[in-house]
């Protein structure tokens, strides 16, 4: 049973308050900054709007504060240092987000008619105004600039050039410990020409979650690097999630299709389209539609910048899987374009101690899990990255504990242990917190008290199987390991509380006795059969006398049913491997046949007498038919394979153990191996197979001996005696003859004198230079 994610669980009377209220993402106050000032170039500014547009697109949590301020410097009458582009603006409609995105589009690099310098100090304080002392929202300042402070011509701060920087330096520092302790995170961008080591000075607070970077500097010398940078800091500073940037090019009169993921857990999200030109034309398709969106792809939709060169489309409950983003373009020229989605999912923590009302000096299990989308979040690549924390304080809200929660199984269940202090009475609260990037974040309280002396009765619910998964109408068991410290057996009750929705979950046995001692009791969690699909939890519950004991929470991923090709797997396995062997068996025999029928390993020889004057075997084996002819030339017949316009061609066929001969303008004849086909004039042919090669019959000249046939025949038997390995006999030279003995054997066919010696014919011959030689 996987113990997957976030469920309820209430330990004790009063507690559903603390846990049950709703969760939302976090509003946000966001201020941006963007430097005007004449030490930036026009395609600097131009990169900073792009900027300040992909921050508006990507405050997704309703009611979030979003302000942009243009500054330069004020150098005399009519300037002013600081200017409000965008005034403090609600998102909580589309309307609202779309007029963010047109007043971004004023600003502009400043003449020196309009105060040209870089006044730091007049932009910080501006953005202290607008995020204000309350420690109510996140509060984020985002400041683009090239981090050169440069207010020489500004009489206001001094009556010299030196005088006037020092003291804005300085004000500048003031302000940014004063949006410090404001809680406010200042996250410098740099544009540019950038002076890095002013620009790091400017960097305060902390980021909205342990797991990443606390706020730096970051420089964006191109466009590519520009949008990661942007992204990387609204993420650390807002814990929204983007996913991969995918970019092309949109052709001059035509479109491109870029694609966008949104996972199931985001309930809001934000496509954001960088499209470079105004007049490129943008529709967002859902995950398997040909209809864009509005008409399908979420419950509600917001369109941003349309008019402008980047644009965004904010959705709520998206649906989830790969969008595709399809640009056309009219009479714009080529150019590359990109889309991303920016993203966050409002969750639901919740907490669970055990035991539920714990001793003074006992050790107490703390666990925590999250939902999002009314669902148990179990994938661990989501899960990857939050951070679980649980402070403990007591009766007189002094903290007694922090502790750190981990998923060593990743099952979804962060868990710690803290220890009860031994002299601890009265109230205990626990309070968790989730945060981490791609989530709002969430927090729960948990009110218990120290017990007085020891528990009587001390439980813990274990499964048999932390991996389990169960289709609907399944089940999953486990046992209650329960010590009884009274005199006597206390009834106990087992209970399936705060189950997911639409679930249903039951346990058995719903009740039992727990006798003196210690007692195991076994039990079944039955999911009923209309349990939807995914993960589906609940907290299990020990109580006696009506007070829990003991609880676990669970979550179980629910599988469809199997269908047959599931639930007879090996069957098919086998029937699969049987059926291909069959195939192969049937492919074995129907090749065997076919090839049977082949010419290959067929010899055909042509005989003068008993003599081989020719021998001719296939070119090509593979094929059922062989075709030759017999030809005469000045040394007398030969057999050659048959050309085209051959007329007087053999053909030779396979016919089973036999072949069939059919000659020219003639009848077809069954020849066995060996057997002879007469030509006339002492001429035969005769087909030899090879494939038979020393069996009976399958000589060429008949009856002569094999010596893989058998026995060799005994003297004097029919037929002569012809060596196997010896030269076949010549016309005219004798085959027997008697030996020197008088008997009767093979005559060397030289008997009658070496023709080169010079001993008469019979007589012996004696090497005269050879002293080892005998008469």
């Amino acid at each position: 049973m996987a113990v997957f994610l976030p469920l309820s669980c209430l330990s004790a009377p009063g507690n559903a308050a603390g846990q049950e209220r709703n969760s939302a993402l976090p509003a946000l106050k966001v201020v941006v900054l963007v430097d005007e000032s004449g030490s930036l170039a026009e395609a600097d500014v131009a990169r900073e709007k792009e900027a300040a547009r992909t921050i508006v697109y990507s405050a997704l949590a309703p009611g979030s504060i979003i302000s942009v301020v243009g500054f330069g410097s004020s150098n005399g009458p009519g300037q002013s240092a600081v200017r409000v582009a965008c005034p403090p603006t609600t998102l909580d409609t589309a309307q609202q987000r779309d007029s963010l995105a047109g007043c971004i589009g004023g600003l502009h690099r400043r003449a020196p008619g309009e105060g040209d310098g870089t006044d730091h100090a007049a932009a910080l304080q501006q953005a202290l105004g607008f995020v204000g002392m309350e420690k109510t929202e996140k509060k984020l300042v985002f400041l683009l600039t090239d981090g050169k402070l440069d207010v020489s011509d500004s009489p206001a701060w001094g009556d010299t050039p030196a005088r006037r920087n020092g003291a804005a330096a300085a004000k500048a520092q003031e302000t940014l410990e004063e949006l410090d302790r404001a809680g406010a995170q200042v996250w410098p961008l740099g544009f540019g020409k950038v002076d890095s080591a002013a620009l790091k000075g400017f960097a305060k607070g902390k980021s909205c979650t342990p797991s990443v970077a606390d706020p730096h500097e970051q420089v964006t010398p191109s466009s590519v690097e520009l949008r990661a940078a942007v992204q990387e800091a609204f993420s650390s500073a807002s814990c929204v999630k983007y996913g991969p940037l995918d970019t092309g090019n949109v052709p001059k009169g035509g479109s491109v299709e870029l694609n966008v993921e949104i996972p199931g857990v985001a309930s809001d999200a934000s496509i954001l389209v960088y499209k470079r030109d105004p007049r490129v034309q943008v529709e967002y398709l859902p995950p398997g539609k040909t209809t864009p969106a509005p008409a399908a792809g979420g419950s509600h939709f917001e369109f941003a910048g349309q008019n402008t060169e980047t644009e965004a489309l904010r959705i709520t409950d998206p649906e989830p899987g790969r969008w595709t983003v399809r640009l056309s373009s009219a009479d714009v020229p080529a150019q590359e374009v990109a889309a991303t989605v920016a993203y966050q999912a409002v969750v639901k923590a919740y907490l669970t101690v055990d035991p539920p009302q714990p001793a003074a000096g006992q050790p107490v299990n703390v666990s925590m899990q999250v939902w999002a989308r009314n669902r148990a979040v179990t994938d661990p690549a989501t899960v990857q990255g939050l951070t679980f924390k649980t402070v403990v304080t007591g009766a007189s809200g002094a903290p007694l504990g922090e502790l750190t929660l981990s998923d060593p199984d990743r099952d979804g269940t962060f868990g710690g242990q803290f220890g009860v202090p031994a002299d601890a009475t009265g109230a205990l609260t626990f309070t968790g917190t989730v945060t981490g990037v791609g989530i709002g974040g969430d927090t729960r309280v948990l009110a218990t008290s120290v017990q007085n002396g020891a528990a009587p009765v001390r439980a813990q619910i274990l499964f048999d199987s932390n991996t389990a998964t169960v289709t609907p109408g399944g089940s999953i068991t486990g046992t209650v390991s329960m010590t009884n410290n009274s005199a006597a057996p206390v009834p106990m009750r087992l209970e399936v509380a705060s189950p997911t929705e639409g679930a249903s979950i039951s346990v058995e046995p719903g009740s039992s006795v727990a006798p003196v001692g210690v007692t195991t009791v076994p039990f079944t969690l039955r999911f009923g059969p209309d349990t939807p699909e995914g993960p589906n939890g609940a907290t299990l519950r020990v109580l006696t006398g009506g007070a829990p004991v003991a609880e676990r929470l669970f979550a179980i991923e629910v599988e469809p049913e199997p269908g047959v090709l599931e639930k007879f797997f090996w069957l098919w396995v086998v029937l699969g491997i049987a059926a291909v062997g069959l195939l192969l068996f049937g492919f074995g025999k129907f090749r065997a046949r076919r090839s049977a029928a082949h010419v290959s390993g067929l010899q055909v020889r042509l005989l003068k007498g008993d003599e081989e004057i020719s021998a001719l075997e296939p070119p090509d084996g593979d094929v059922p038919e062989f075709g030759f002819v017999v030809y005469q030339e000045f040394t007398g017949r030969r057999l050659q394979p048959a050309g085209p316009g051959d007329a007087e061609v053999y053909r030779v066929r396979r016919a089973g153990p036999e072949f069939r001969l059919t000659p020219p303008l003639g009848e077809p004849v069954a020849l066995a191996p060996g057997d002879r086909h007469e030509l006339g004039d002492r001429h035969a042919l005769v087909l030899v197979d090879q494939r038979m090669t020393g069996m009976a019959g399958n000589s060429p000249v008949g009856g002569g001996f094999s010596p893989f046939a058998g026995e060799r025949p005994a003297s004097g038997d029919d037929g002569a005696y012809a060596d196997p390995f010896g030269d076949r006999p010549s016309p005219g030279v004798p085959t027997s003859v008697p030996s020197a003995a008088g008997g009767s054997g093979r005559e060397d066919p030289f008997s009658a004198g070496d023709p080169f010696s010079d001993e008469p014919p019979g007589g012996s011959y004696r090497d005269p230079g050879n002293p080892f030689a005998t008469d």
